[in-house]
């Protein structure tokens, strides 16, 4: 491949010369080093994310749907790197939206038998109005 701006040779899919340091237009996805394509491809965490968003916290399993249908297409394009990150967001976007429904669910049930006690000991009235004065 040549510089588009003053013609020296440069490796295949380089961003910049290295004799101007023009920037190149590069056709085709830019693989950056440490990036290897042999690697596990990353999970997408689609399943947990439609999960979140039907059981209750649907604005975080949104977005965890739509990170995790970004992964494998960036993915296949040869963006390694952004298919990682994608696939960290899905699931931390998820999880946090899991963490949250169980919190949810949690504090219900701490409520309900909050509720139930405190019916229940109201429902002995004698018991109130002997410990009054």
């Amino acid at each position: 491949m040549f510089c588009k701006n003053c013609g020296a040779e440069i490796a295949d899919n380089s961003r910049f010369c290295t004799d101007c340091g023009a920037e190149q237009q590069v056709s085709g996805p830019v693989i950056t080093p440490g990036c290897r394509p042999d690697e596990k491809r990353p999970s997408t965490y689609l399943a947990l994310s439609i999960i979140v968003t039907l059981c209750c916290c649907m604005p975080l399993g949104i977005v965890g749907i739509i990170y995790a249908s970004r992964v494998d297409s960036a993915w296949n394009a040869g963006y390694y790197e952004d298919a990682r990150e994608f696939s960290r967001k899905a699931r931390n976007w998820s999880l946090l939206g899991a963490v949250l429904i169980l919190l949810v669910w949690i504090a219900y049930i701490i409520l309900l038998i909050a509720g139930v006690t405190w019916a229940t000991w109201w429902e002995n009235e004698d018991v109130f109005f002997t410990c009054l004065p």
